[in-house]
């Protein structure tokens, strides 16, 4: 079978998509050049809404293009079942499914939309961003701890005793903060911050991350220091 990905690097939800291939061990190509700046003439045909990230796949019956990361990673878990991020317990694969959507949802649209999209398409267009928006996006940031806190409790990871696609999914806007200008430090939450660091050391995930700290380096963005907006 042959998965084309498409989507850039620094989207939290092509992060997403990589992350499960990673884990899963599964072979793939990217076109990194497809980004919210840049959608190709045709793109509307893989996805219709020319978002990222899409998925082409091709098993030599039939190719199908897949839209959206969350349908991605249900056929991910699908198509390579033997190390599944989603719980066989009815509640915890429920509560699984809710905390990928909270992060596709509110905490995509403080985190990587609010601080990170605030500050690097800012960037891109030579103009500069809006502290305020930023300000109101680290108020909005306080109460997604808050409520990750509460469900982490004293486990290691947000649903059973490993990580799920409710870890990934969560975690990942998280590091378009970091690449934005502001690191998670464990003043911040001790909990997130150890969650955080668990995922980001693994060695399936770790080189992903590098990989898109070369790509911010290639652009020669150089990331704010956003500390004062945060307190």
């Amino acid at each position: 079978m042959k998965l084309k990905l498409y989507g850039a690097m620094l989207s939290p939800f092509v992060r997403k998509v990589r992350v499960m291939l990673a884990l899963k061990k599964i072979d793939y190509d990217i076109d990194v050049q497809v980004s919210p700046l840049s959608v190709p003439e045709g793109y509307e045909k893989i996805h219709p809404l020319k978002k990222i990230p899409a998925l082409m796949i091709d098993d030599g019956n039939r190719e199908i293009a897949l839209a959206d990361s969350s349908a991605i990673a249900g056929f991910l878990d699908k198509l390579q079942p033997s190390l599944s991020f989603y719980p066989t317990d009815p509640i915890d694969y429920g509560q699984a499914l809710w905390l990928e959507e909270y992060g596709d949802t509110f905490i995509a649209l403080n985190c990587t939309f609010g601080v990170f999209g605030n500050v690097f398409f800012s960037w891109a267009r030579g103009e500069t961003y809006d502290a305020e928006k930023i300000k109101i996006a680290f108020k909005h940031m306080e109460e997604v701890i808050t409520y990750i806190e509460s469900i982490l409790g004293d486990r290691d990871w947000l649903i059973g005793d490993r990580m799920t696609i409710a870890d990934i999914g969560v975690m990942t806007h998280f590091f378009n903060v970091e690449h934005a200008g502001y690191r998670l430090t464990e003043a911040d939450s001790p909990k997130l911050y150890a969650l955080k660091k668990r995922i980001e050391e693994h060695a399936d995930i770790a080189p992903i991350l590098a990989e898109e700290r070369i790509v911010i380096q290639k652009l020669k963005f150089e990331s704010p220091d956003l500390t004062a907006l945060r307190h």
